[in-house]
């Protein structure tokens, strides 16, 4: 819920067309129902949508199907190495384009700079060499931990997955074995109760002189014992398989359960250490290049200084970076799309080889991200529509401080039914396209200066 807060709505009236003085009948409070008149607001239905969607992928990245077999697991396995191996590319590759244009604007840069500076060489040429060699050691370093991580990660899940499959296949022989035992004894019991009337007609069937009418009779009473007792007894088993069954498939839920939780901690765990890692890595790089930095800003600052007394030196550079940022972007957008295109395609080869369908979870937590992402900024809007509208009908109602809030409002004004029927007055919004849940959602080009999160599936 809204925090209960006071809007001085009064001031926003401060430029009002009859020039009254917006404190002048401002000496009433009120209060709004913020919560009601959010949910009454027109765009309220597409937030509740972009819920639904967000829930769906929560809902498809939680409940992943489990690896069963030997085969299913080694599928799976290849798979995260294979994802992993195209994420390492993708940041390796988008790296090296960034160095490339990065490099081609500061040599682009530097020429302009010496050019218009008079000097012989680019400026921070030999600093900008020793600045690269520390971001690639560092890009190295930090992904030969995260391969690591990654493989970790699949040979402990292989284990779990092995170890919860074995609990299941234990339970199931246990009671399997109970059951056969109770068939086995129902069997033994059912044989005592005819052992008698059994053993008479055999005997009477003994006797020579018997006519061959009694033979017939005597022979088909004891076919109907075998045949009864034949019946219950598959009608035993019948039951017990059918039990078997629902107890396996339980077992087998729950295991998916255990699985899938053991999945989601240690991706978690993974993506701890990574953040961790990164966060040191980037102190590190970053005390490495400060003393480089410094002498290089200074030699900008001088070239810099003579560049702003030239607008058309000036505007050059601005081309300059403008030209190299546009063409960076429209690569970045190809790989990434090349990327994700990847995959998909990964997911699906390895989902034909292991029988299974397996789930990229990168896809669905960017998705979820990118929905989060909408559904906040479209409840900001929301908030930002209803206040502008609570100040409004304050201002004209006279009312000088007004509550977002029933409880504490006291014998304050309601002033929600008047901003209800605001509310409703408000044009009819065109609906803002989303992407369909579960397909992955393309990140925003990456500047030169920065470089592209990390991925797993």
């Amino acid at each position: 819920r809204l925090a209960a807060i006071a809007l001085l709505v009064t001031a926003l009236g401060a430029c009002s067309k009859n020039g009254v003085s917006p404190f002048a009948h401002g000496n009433a409070a009120g209060y709004v129902d913020m919560d009601k008149v959010v949910q009454a607001h027109p765009l309220h239905v597409e937030l509740d949508q972009l819920q639904a969607q967000i829930t769906l992928l929560n809902g498809q990245a939680q409940n992943a199907p489990v690896p069963q077999t030997d085969e299913q697991r080694a599928a799976q396995a290849q798979m995260e190495e294979q994802l992993a191996a195209a994420d390492q590319q993708f940041q390796m590759q988008m790296y090296q384009r960034r160095a490339y244009y990065g490099q081609r604007e500061a040599a682009a840069i530097a020429k302009l700079q010496a050019s218009s500076s008079g000097a012989s060489a680019p400026i921070g040429q030999a600093l900008s060499a020793q600045a690269q060699k520390v971001q690639q050691d560092a890009i190295k370093t930090l992904t030969d931990f995260q391969k690591q991580l990654f493989a970790a990660d699949a040979q402990h899940l292989q284990q779990v997955a092995r170890q919860i499959q074995q609990e299941v296949m234990l339970k199931v022989g246990a009671r399997r074995a109970q059951l056969e035992k109770q068939e086995t004894d129902y069997q033994i019991e059912l044989a005592k109760q005819s052992q008698s009337q059994r053993l008479n007609l055999k005997t009477k069937l003994e006797d020579l002189n018997l006519s061959q009418e009694d033979r017939q009779q005597a022979e088909s009473q004891l076919a109907n014992i075998e045949t009864r007792e034949e019946a219950l007894i598959n009608q035993l088993k019948a039951k017990d398989n059918a039990d078997l069954t629902a107890y396996e498939n339980s077992l087998q839920k729950d295991a998916a359960a255990r699985y899938n939780a053991e999945r989601v901690a240690s991706m978690q765990a993974t993506s701890d250490k990574l953040k961790a890692r990164q966060q040191d890595m980037n102190k590190q790089v970053q005390g490495q290049l400060s003393g480089l930095g410094s002498q290089y800003q200074q030699q900008v600052a001088n070239a810099n200084a003579q560049l702003e007394k030239d607008p058309k030196t000036r505007a050059e550079l601005e081309k300059i970076r403008a030209e190299n940022q546009a063409q960076y972007s429209a690569e970045f957008q190809r790989a990434l799309s090349a990327y994700q295109q990847t995959r998909k395609a990964l997911v699906a080869k390895y989902s034909a080889i292991g029988h299974m369908q397996f789930l990229d979870d990168v896809a669905l937590q960017n998705e979820a991200q990118s929905l989060t992402d909408q559904r906040r900024d479209l409840y900001t809007k929301i908030v930002d529509q209803v206040q502008t509208q609570v100040s409004d009908v304050a201002r004209q109602r006279g009312i000088g401080i007004v509550f977002t809030a029933v409880r504490g409002a006291g014998s304050a004004v309601d002033l929600t039914p008047q901003v209800l029927k605001a509310i409703a007055a408000l044009p009819n919004p065109a609906p803002s396209a989303s992407p369909p849940a579960g397909s992955p959602s393309p990140a925003a080009p990456t500047p030169l200066s920065n470089a592209p999160s990390g991925s797993r599936s």
